[in-house]
């Protein structure tokens, strides 16, 4: 084979090609849509109340709250009992939760969000576990790259769906995440290869499953603390946009971010196959904190927008394959029996970082400036590459 059919077979293109990996890409981009949507929808559906930011901010929190508990405590009974019931179960719960928001009042509105959160489908880890069932070994490497590149567009076109659907009224955003959230999330079910998943027979499992092992701890708490320094990056976006006195430039480097990781994703899964996670992965997790340092010397200035977009898109070039080398580590490194559940934990401990920087950013805008935030979200994946040092020691051999 020639090295230009060897380029071509690691291509993004070659994957997609496999109705197997478009079919179930696509359905599982289409049932995490609403992570996009959410947020945004909340926001335009409560501006017009009384209490306006400080509703939506509750509602938010709640939904959010309700993820990060409910996502790694379904995926554990998926590892028991296979995959469809709880998605499809958990589907159907989720988007009528969704939808009966505009018609409770804020404290039963809270209560309902945490349902939600919850409730969201685990199609996301129940995704990652049937890659290693249906690709070959060296595929799967490249199409956990593809899948960590594709996220971005969660967060680039959820926000866009949720403008269209307001034009329908307020909730008009919650409506339709919660229709294309069920769409998604059946249209994924129904695979065969979601259906035909099976859990592995394990003859005693303890207690604290995917937690167990103290390496996949460790890499939780590097998450975390990564998902801290992606937390930070949109409140700091919007101080330094309002600081130069232009608020439109907050879409444009947010969205400039997040091209960054899109490229560099797409890049990254024909490449990643011939990556060893234990060696590179604590320094991508340095470079990914100081590729957010260059920000903090920004000027707020109007002729300073060109600077800050391209440090934007610098920003975004390392998460991509963190996350894809996290995924193989995760993927080796689960007990037997919980490979769901451990890819669930991750989502949480992201979550929970990026909840936290984006509160601890909110602080620091208000009682210090821009650049300090940015200093923090460069300190936080610094420090976050340390758990992840010989992590995969004496097993890190590329796939």
């Amino acid at each position: 084979m020639s090295q230009h059919e060897i380029s071509d077979a690691r291509s993004p293109l070659a994957l997609l090609r496999q109705r197997v990996v478009a079919r179930l890409l696509a359905s599982s981009l289409l049932g995490r849509l609403p992570t996009g949507m959410i947020p945004v929808a909340l926001v335009l559906f409560t501006r017009g109340s009384s209490e306006g930011y400080g509703v939506a901010g509750a509602l938010a929190a709640a939904y959010t709250a309700g993820t990060a508990v409910g996502g790694p405590v379904l995926a554990r009974r998926m590892d028991r009992t296979g995959q469809t019931r709880v998605i499809v179960g958990a589907g159907v719960l989720c988007s009528a939760a969704l939808a009966a928001l505009p018609f409770v009042g804020p404290l039963t509105g809270i209560v309902v969000a945490v349902i939600a959160g919850a409730a969201t489908p685990p199609v996301e880890p129940g995704l990652r576990a049937i890659w290693p069932t249906v690709l070959g070994e060296r595929e799967v490497p490249r199409v956990y790259a593809l899948d960590a590149a594709s996220q971005e567009l969660i967060f680039v076109l959820g926000p866009l769906i949720v403008l269209i659907a307001t034009a329908f009224g307020p909730a008009g955003g919650l409506y339709a995440a919660a229709v294309i959230g069920l769409a998604g999330t059946l249209w994924f079910a129904a695979a065969p290869q979601s259906r035909q998943w099976r859990p592995a027979e394990v003859e005693e499992r303890h207690w604290a499953g995917a937690l167990r092992p103290p390496r996949l701890r460790r890499v939780y708490v590097s998450m975390l603390l990564a998902g801290l320094t992606i937390g930070t990056y949109p409140v700091a976006a919007a101080a330094f946009s309002e600081a130069s006195g232009h608020r439109g430039w907050t879409a444009w480097l947010v969205a400039a971010n997040a091209g960054g990781a899109l490229f560099v994703g797409v890049w990254f899964s024909g490449r990643s196959d011939r990556v060893s996670p234990g060696r590179v992965l604590p320094w991508l997790l340095g470079a990914l904190g100081v590729g957010y340092l260059p920000m903090a010397f920004v000027p707020t200035s109007s002729g300073a927008f060109p600077l800050a977009l391209a440090f934007s898109v610098v920003s975004g070039l390392c998460l991509p394959p963190i996350i894809t080398l996290v995924f193989l580590a995760i993927d080796r490194l689960a007990p037997a029996g919980t490979v769901t559940e451990a890819f669930a934990w991750l989502i949480t401990a992201f979550l929970v970082g990026s909840s936290i920087g984006a509160a601890v950013a909110g602080v620091l805008v208000t009682a210090a400036a821009v650049p300090w935030v940015f200093a923090l979200a460069c300190a936080s994946s610094l420090v976050g590459a340390l758990p992840t040092i010989r992590v995969l020691a004496g097993r890190d051999a590329p796939a």
